[in-house]
């Protein structure tokens, strides 16, 4: 359901994506306790994108997510949220973030290279995936109780999908309360 939008005008490998879309859901199923198989991460070159910054054409890497809004979830942990995105793509694309990277005086050494912005938009109201409505944000391991005769049904019927969320529900600890 949470939808990552990188938009880059560095170039990156399929090596690069990949591991930027792991690295993009651990961080979320991690700090939101949702299952991977609800993140979306999406890829888009914007090298020949106009986008003007205060009337200035500007060329720079960006995420935009677009996620449930919870009133569990506060600005610190969504500023954390950021920080930690902004590091992932640090390590994996820019490499030695001490050579590369934004130092502590703000100051960019290889601009093109980092992860400029990062928003988050509280723009999803909800979803419906394989007839399943998506839960509403902080109540998914509700959701997860509910849903698992279905999960297991579509696994059993060759869904590689329900068969990752329920290896997800079997060896996540955070997901132990769902399997048992």
């Amino acid at each position: 359901m949470p939808l990552y939008d990188l938009e880059h005008v560095t170039p990156l490998s399929d090596s690069q994506q990949e591991q930027l879309a792991k690295a993009f859901t651990a961080i979320h199923t991690k700090r939101f306790r949702t299952p991977s198989f609800f993140i979306n991460v999406r890829f888009t070159d914007v090298s020949t994108q106009k986008v003007f910054r205060g009337g200035v054409r500007r060329l720079y890497n960006r995420a935009i997510l677009r996620t449930r809004v919870s009133e569990n979830r506060t600005d610190e942990e969504y500023g954390r949220h950021c920080l930690d995105l902004i590091e992932a793509w640090n390590r994996i694309v820019v490499g030695d973030v001490s050579e590369n990277a934004p130092t502590h005086s703000g100051t960019l050494i290889k601009p093109e290279l980092t992860l400029r912005t990062v928003w988050i938009m509280g723009a999803l109201t909800t979803a419906v995936e394989l007839g399943i409505q998506r839960p509403t944000a902080g109540k998914e391991i509700q959701w997860l109780r509910d849903n698992k005769g279905e999960f297991q049904r579509l696994a059993e019927e060759g869904d590689e999908d329900m068969k990752g969320l329920l290896e997800e529900l079997r060896t996540r600890e955070d997901f132990a309360e769902v399997w048992h």
